[in-house]
């Protein structure tokens, strides 16, 4: 009689399972990245090496020793090192001033160009910085992406919540009754603030003005004007 015992089936993973070979040239991979990363020095044989540095103290000493018995080429040399390094702390500084001026963070603006010329973050910032100098407390930049209408949040002088969202727009770019749909949809019951502005270097169009005019509480409709007035002290906040 034919006996009915099977021998049992190898499973194919366990079939196919790697080999430690297979998983030799990943691992050579890695160390040849690893060894890209060393400095170029570090990657070259222990002989070349301490050639290269021979050569290098070589160079440095006969360059040190034309230096030393010709001062005046030393001292040609001093003040162009120290010239090339005033030029490059001039310039990295203006480039510094310029980034932190498009930041917000320098000199508030004192014109409308210069309020356009700012990031678009860095006019959040700005603003920002415009309700803290007014006495608005906790105050925080919200924007970006999901801000849910809301650029903004401070605690006004008198008590009450703000949003305020910031569009930095073209001169003929103006903003546009979505938006006000937007912020009055959310700064109540989203962000649960009290008053909100809308905030822009351009201004609004008929239509937004129109709708804004019959809300029962209007929003504050911060355009170029106010808002150089605001930043020079001459006119009222978003709040008041």
């Amino acid at each position: 009689m034919a006996s009915t015992s099977r021998r049992p089936r190898t499973s194919r993973s366990t079939a196919r399972r790697p080999s430690g070979r297979r998983t030799a040239p990943r691992r050579r991979t890695a160390s040849r990245r690893t060894a890209a990363r060393r400095p170029w020095l570090r990657r070259l044989p222990a002989r070349d090496r301490s050639s290269v540095l021979i050569v290098a103290a070589l160079a440095l000493f006969f360059v040190g020793n034309y230096l030393v018995r010709h001062p005046a080429v030393l001292a040609a040399l001093l003040v162009l090192l120290g010239l090339a390094a005033v030029a490059a702390g001039y310039f990295g500084g203006r480039r510094w001033i310029r980034r932190r001026g498009r930041a917000g963070r320098g000199q508030l603006p004192a014109t409308i160009d210069a309020w356009r010329d700012l990031s678009p973050g860095g006019f959040e910032v700005a603003v920002a910085r415009l309700c803290r100098r007014d006495g608005c407390t906790r105050v925080s930049v919200l924007g970006g992406s999901g801000d849910r209408a809301g650029d903004v949040k401070a605690r006004t002088p008198d008590g009450r919540w703000l949003l305020v969202q910031c569009k930095r727009y073209a001169e003929k770019n103006k903003v546009a009754a979505e938006t006000l749909y937007q912020v009055n949809g959310t700064y109540r019951e989203s962000h649960e603030c009290d008053t909100a502005a809308v905030v822009t270097t351009s201004t609004f169009t008929a239509s937004a003005v129109d709708w804004n005019a019959d809300l029962q509480v209007p929003l504050r409709l911060f355009g170029s004007r106010q808002l150089l007035d605001w930043a020079a002290g001459t006119g009222p906040a978003p709040w008041e």
